[in-house]
Parts: C-alpha cells; sequence; structure tokens
C-alpha cells in the first residue's frame, strides 16, 4: 500500500497516509479541517539484485552512474571491483 503525502491550504500542516491506490484521497486537514492536496512525492527506491554496480559497455560504471569504483573522473575500462 502506498503512502501519500498531504498538505492543507489552511494551516500549512502536512501528514501522511498509507492507502489503498482504489481509496479516494483525505479531502480535509486532521487538525483544522481545512482543504488539503495531494503532494506528489519521491516515490520508491531502486533495489539492485546481483553486485549492485551499473556497469557500461566497456565494464565501467561511468557511464551508467556517472560515478567509476576505482574513485576515477572519467570512465576507467576496468571491471568495477578493479584496482584504479
Amino acid at each position: 500500500m502506498p503512502t501519500y503525502e498531504y498538505e492543507c491550504s489552511e494551516c500549512g500542516g502536512r501528514f501522511e497516509r498509507r492507502q489503498a491506490i482504489s481509496n479516494a484521497p483525505v479531502s480535509n486537514c486532521p487538525d483544522c479541517g481545512g482543504k488539503v492536496r495531494r503532494l506528489i512525492s519521491g516515490g520508491a527506491g531502486l533495489l539492485v539484485k546481483g553486485g549492485g554496480r551499473a556497469r557500461g559497455a566497456n565494464g565501467c560504471s561511468f557511464e551508467a552512474s556517472g560515478t567509476t569504483c576505482c574513485g576515477r573522473n572519467g570512465p576507467c575500462g576496468k571491471p568495477c571491483g578493479g584496482a584504479g
């Protein structure tokens, strides 16, 4: 069940509710009774199975993630976990 974040237009309070997708959105603030709007949130995290490192075509993680496992500022051409 997803968690939705709401903000009250009257008092500015924020709160979260775990709701099924099929449930109607909350319409009133639990503190002041004012109208609320549902906020857009970051969503769920990403789970990586296996080695946990993204790799480009040449085996370096730079192309896929913007960082390398060996600490270089550009592609190193080595498989992740290789010495810099």
